[in-house]
């Protein structure tokens, strides 16, 4: 894995505490020197003691800095998924974004929710990807029509069993301002890859007040204005980069699939 890409595992620190050490201890043997742990330091402990708890490099977030950069947004509880959210999560790319403005040094930032294990070698699956400067990568995405530029975007379809293929009628949502829906697209948030420039454009349109639930607002933003976007696996399940270390990622205890959407 290059250098210049960085694996993030996103947790709270009673998450930690609470059982997903032992996952941390995985992604630490299979990524090594290229990853970083990132979670809401509410108990304020000083990051020297949290690095030595840990063994790996750490950067927090508060809600001071989040009201600095004025990613505190507010949600409208008429939002699909905004009635029972926590804004760490409706809003989870303000976090990542965080990470950046603490880390802008990085070609690519990976991110992991802590209830994503991996089966197989995880580097392998992701060295796949550093041939592909790809914008923005998420492991499930999907396009209302089939615009040619994105073809490793599926459209949506009925065997999408969560909304029946009904997802991006509900994104744009109550509250959401988007820039533009000329490219409009969904994805699924677990697990993402964004590029340093990609990064960059969404903290100048949240400056331009243009925000929204992620998991609409960020593909849809970054394809609309010229950006790169794909999906890991498409509509069949298959990763569009072929890989050998036959690693499986299970999110809740099972794999991703297309019916998760």
């Amino acid at each position: 894995m290059n250098k210049n890409t960085v694996v993030v595992y996103c947790t709270y620190e009673r998450s930690l505490e609470g059982g997903y050490l032992h996952n941390l201890e995985q992604y630490k043997q299979e990524i090594g020197e290229n990853l970083s742990l990132m979670f809401d330091n509410k108990t304020k402990v000083a990051l020297e003691k949290l690095q030595e708890t840990y063994k790996v490099p750490i950067t927090t977030y508060t809600p001071e800095e989040f009201a600095e950069h004025n990613f505190n947004r507010p949600i409208d509880l008429r939002h699909r998924w905004g009635s029972h959210q926590n804004p760490n999560y409706f809003y989870a790319h303000f976090r990542m974004l965080l990470f950046y403005l603490k880390n802008p040094g990085y070609d690519f930032y990976w991110f992991f929710d802590d209830d994503v294990f991996f089966q197989g070698s995880l580097k392998e699956l992701l060295d796949g990807y550093e041939n592909y400067n790809v914008d923005f990568l998420s492991i499930q995405g999907f396009k209302k029509e089939d615009y040619s530029e994105l073809p490793h975007v599926s459209q949506v379809n009925e065997r999408m069993l969560g909304s029946h293929g009904n997802w991006l009628s509900l994104a744009p949502g109550p509250g959401d301002q988007y820039k533009s829906i000329e490219k409009h697209l969904g994805c699924f948030f677990p697990v993402v890859r964004f590029s340093n420039r990609a990064m960059a454009h969404l903290v100048e349109l949240n400056k331009q007040n243009y925000y929204g639930y992620s998991e609409g607002f960020v593909p849809t933003s970054l394809a609309s204005d010229g950006y790169t976007v794909a999906s890991m696996l498409d509509e069949w399940d298959k990763y569009f980069v072929p890989h050998n270390s036959s690693c499986t990622l299970i999110h809740k205890n099972i794999p991703f699939t297309w019916s998760w959407i």
